[in-house]
């Protein structure tokens, strides 16, 4: 039998129990991932949202999926599970929608101003992407995965990763920003009645890769990270 949901259990807590309550809380538009550590009666509290429908909502996805986070035992593998899920899919996601974004804007710019500025959120979006995933893969996930074999870390390596762990959790603070003006210019992602089939195809993979990026920092913010510190302690 399923445990009763906790309202004072942390967001961030709630999705590393059971990844299934991730949706539900996308489509509430409650932060799980910067917004971690806040508890879920708090933020049903600042949304405005009563907190036994929601945990009536999470209940049904609880219901619906299998609820459990798979390929990972250690910080390595899920380290190893980030770069396959969520780098990878950056690598090859980015270029090819920053091209669709700016043919969208050059076709429909005139008629949607709004997407001129969607073309520059874009761009700098990407490019902190591309540089964030790079350090993450050559700093500070190579030193958390040595927390796995017992061999204990330099002076050096413990100062890098402390400061490594602040500025990604850092950039993971404006890269939300970001994708929320995204998608407050694309005003949720809504397609306009004069949409052609690549702006609605612009519209459909940004809303992707919001999805995608939100689990991803929650898998560093409240999962990964933590459980890198608790070893460095």
């Amino acid at each position: 039998m399923n445990a009763t949901i906790d309202p004072e259990r942390q967001l961030g807590q709630l999705v590393e129990d059971n990844p299934d309550f991730a949706r539900v809380f996308e489509s509430l538009d409650i932060d799980y991932c910067c917004g971690g550590t806040v508890s879920l009666a708090t933020a049903c509290a600042d949304a405005g949202l009563e907190v036994a429908d929601v945990c009536d909502r999470l209940e049904a996805a609880r219901s619906e999926g299998d609820g459990r986070e798979r390929g990972w035992e250690s910080l390595t593998q899920l380290a190893n599970l980030i770069v396959w899920e969520h780098h990878r899919y950056l690598r090859t996601e980015l270029p090819e929608l920053e091209a669709l974004v700016e043919k969208v804007a050059r076709v429909h710019g005139d008629a949607h101003p709004s997407l001129r500025k969607v073309e520059t959120e874009f761009r700098d979006l990407a490019a902190e992407l591309s540089t964030h995933i790079d350090d993450e893969e050559q700093t500070a996930f190579p030193i958390i995965k040595k927390l796995d074999t017992g061999v204990e870390l330099t002076v050096a390596e413990r100062e890098t990763l402390w400061e490594e762990i602040d500025q990604l959790e850092a950039d993971h603070d404006e890269t939300a920003a970001r994708l929320e003006r995204l998608e407050e210019l694309t005003d949720g992602y809504a397609v306009p009645d004069d949409a052609c089939t690549s702006y609605r195809s612009m519209l459909d993979r940004l809303a992707e890769l919001e999805r995608n990026t939100h689990m991803h920092v929650h898998r560093e913010n409240n999962v990964l990270f933590p459980k890198a510190e608790s070893k460095l302690d």
